[in-house]
């Protein structure tokens, strides 16, 4: 009796492991599905009438989700953007429709990677300033991406002499930045752009900021034998140059420390400094007190980034959430020799390699196709040959458990 219990009992759970390794499978076929699949929302574009005021070959539209958005950004308000249709075919008598970014559009256009015009094209809405799809009547060629892009309206901020931009979208972006502009801040991270035209966000969800004036404010120090003042008439002269979205305080310099300190009189106030290395060594600690605090505390430490550093100067950035006091604390000769002999061992250098990798990108874009800058993409476009490939496989993957399953089932009748 008890044996015959044991075995029912193995009976139901190895009953309940076929059913959840069944329930698995179909979960991740379906998940999969949802990432890689065209979306079915159908759209009526009975009533709009395309470049050449016809109306279209078919009165709905089916929604084709956007692959890739690259977004072309300046001191302006206004941004160029282009959504990426990767691969996929369709025809005059089954148009699809893009979904655009909110706000007020302009210059539209539909184009191939070559730049060559894709026709009938059209959007949804009486004004595109106001529309929220656009209408790409045909895309005759697999190998060929389609583009459809606009100006946008109102995108980016400038506050404060800071633009700023949150970028938060599913799928990858690719955000291309004016020759002017030499650094961005990738969330509070300064970043070098100026041999690169701009960054791959994967995943994106990022804070871009850039400074509308690029010329710094020079603090012009001289330091003396014993103390470090910000006006005299003796002594070496230094220059510290600033750029930051608020006003810069009253430098306090202390040598014996290797200590400089200045207020701070608005919160999330961003700085980019470069100090002279005669001056202050690197690497550099920050700290941000309150305004009548004597002693610094580890837990007053804040965030901060070292780039670029060269044989004179050091480039340094933080960010300062409240207001209060910052305080730099500069490192001894044996420390500074410490995080040179770092540096040079670093093959390639951290900094130079992701400007480089970015800057390889951009040149693949001028010289080839699309296509292959976005191949990457391209394996996670929805189209209808990865949902065949999908398919076969579900059906492989279904015939092999209902193989098992049987199987299992008349061993268990057998026992």
């Amino acid at each position: 009796m008890q044996k015959c219990s044991k075995s029912q009992f193995q009976s139901k759970i190895l009953y309940k492991s076929i059913f959840c390794g069944i329930f698995t499978i179909l979960l991740v076929f379906s998940i999969n599905s949802q990432v890689y699949g065209e979306s079915n929302e159908r759209i009526d574009i009975s009533k709009y009438l395309d470049n050449n005021g016809e109306t279209f070959a078919s009165d709905f539209a089916e929604v084709r989700q956007t692959d890739k958005i690259v977004f072309e950004i300046g001191k302006d308000t206004t941004v160029h953007v282009k959504h990426i249709i990767i691969g996929d075919t369709w025809h005059p008598h089954e148009p699809k429709v893009i979904k655009m970014l909110p706000g007020k559009h302009s210059n539209l256009q539909v184009v191939d990677e070559d730049g060559d015009y894709l026709r009938p094209m059209g959007f949804v809405g009486e004004t595109f300033e106001e529309a929220e799809y656009i209408i790409a009547g045909q895309k005759a060629h697999a190998g060929y991406d389609l583009v459809a892009e606009y100006d946008l309206e109102n995108f980016l901020e400038l506050n404060n002499g800071l633009w700023t931009k949150k970028f938060d979208f599913p799928h990858d972006v690719m955000i291309y930045v004016d020759d002017e502009v030499e650094i961005i801040f990738a969330n509070s991270r300064p970043v070098d752009v100026s041999d690169a035209e701009g960054v791959n966000c994967m995943g994106c969800n990022i804070l871009i900021e850039f400074f509308d004036n690029s010329e710094p404010i020079t603090k012009t120090v001289i330091r003396t034998d014993t103390k470090f003042e910000e006006i005299s008439n003796t002594g070496e002269e230094y220059s510290v140059e600033f750029l930051s979205d608020g006003a810069i305080g009253e430098l306090n310099f202390i040598d014996e420390l290797n200590y400089l300190s200045f207020d701070v009189n608005q919160e999330n106030q961003l700085f980019l400094i470069k100090i002279p290395l005669d001056l202050l060594l690197s690497p550099y600690h920050v700290f941000l007190s309150e305004i009548d605090q004597d002693i610094l505390v580890d837990s007053d430490q804040i965030r901060k980034s070292e780039f670029e550093q060269n044989a004179t100067h050091a480039n340094l950035s933080f960010r300062a959430n409240t207001e209060g006091v910052i305080h730099i604390v500069g490192s001894t000769e044996m420390e500074h020799e410490k995080l040179l002999d770092k540096l040079e061992k670093r093959i390639p250098e951290p900094a130079k390699e992701t400007i480089e990798d970015v800057k390889q990108s951009d040149e693949k874009l001028d010289d080839t196709t699309m296509e292959q800058l976005y191949d990457d993409w391209g394996n996670t476009s929805p189209n209808a040959n990865n949902n065949e490939d999908n398919t076969m496989i579900f059906v492989i993957i279904v015939g092999v458990v209902i193989a098992v399953i049987i199987g299992i089932v008349i061993k268990l009748k057998k026992n």
